[in-house]
């Protein structure tokens, strides 16, 4: 059975305050970017999936959902216009500080949402949540890593591009659930960039037309509606196994 989601940017300090005292001990942060996103998605597109699996799964369990981070590291994508980029060095000491404040105010299990895949990004959210790990014994963390996920929960068929990477097959379609109004799909475009697999790029856009890596016209809402569940059941068990307690035996 649903239940109403507990979103902070909503709440009273008193009402986070009762809802610990009682018995919620997880938050979900939902971490996204402000990226391009080819011709057809708007430069939030990360903020709103990761935003918008984390309140459906908070629909589901007992857990707080914190406003979302709509910046991350995008080197790749920098060079466009509206991309807005920080570094690792800020990324892992914004999300340390929310991290702390969380733990501070009594929650124990804390899941982190990423919208936004790049490599260093994911880099960041690892070396943060380890160091937050070692130094606070009563903490445990967990990254949901969509790709994983859908690999696991996906069903064979649902998507056609095996090559999609960024405002492909699977972020439009998400988009197309979500936010369907934001969607341009007369511009979708299909991309697959020659990036030299070697060399370190210094302009990415020499390679890059679109912003688009995978295929965004092979996007459709029903694909969307099939990711989206595996997605929200996939943290919804994440938040399950952290709730168990059993990290803090090892």
């Amino acid at each position: 059975m649903e239940k109403k989601p507990l979103l902070m940017e909503n709440l009273t300090w008193r009402e986070v305050e009762e809802a610990v005292k009682g018995g919620v001990k997880t938050c979900l942060i939902p971490l996204g970017s402000t990226e391009e996103h080819g011709y057809h998605l708007p430069l939030y597109t990360d903020t709103i999936i990761a935003y918008e699996v984390a309140v459906r799964a908070a629909s589901r369990v007992e857990a707080l959902v914190a406003p979302p981070l709509g910046f991350g590291v995008c080197r790749s994508t920098a060079f466009f216009p509206g991309t807005l980029t920080i570094s690792l060095e800020t990324l892992k000491g914004l999300l340390e500080e929310i991290c702390l404040s969380l733990h501070r105010h009594g929650l124990r299990n804390l899941v982190l949402v990423p919208g936004h895949l790049g490599a260093a990004q994911l880099v960041g959210l690892e070396l943060a949540a380890q160091k937050l790990v070692r130094e606070n014994p009563g903490l445990q963390m967990a990254i949901a890593r969509f790709p994983e996920i859908l690999k696991e929960k996906l069903g064979e068929g649902v998507l056609e591009d095996p090559l999609d990477l960024h405002a492909g097959e699977v972020e439009t379609s998400l988009m197309l659930v979500l936010r369907p109004e934001l969607v341009k799909m007369e511009l979708a475009e299909a991309e697959h960039p020659p990036l030299p697999s070697h060399l370190v790029v210094r302009n990415p856009l020499r390679y890059m037309k679109t912003g688009v890596i995978g295929d965004a016209t092979k996007a459709s809402r029903e694909k969307g509606e099939a990711i989206l569940e595996a997605l929200v059941s996939g943290v919804v068990e994440i938040v399950e196994s952290l709730e168990s307690g059993e990290n803090l035996k090892s």
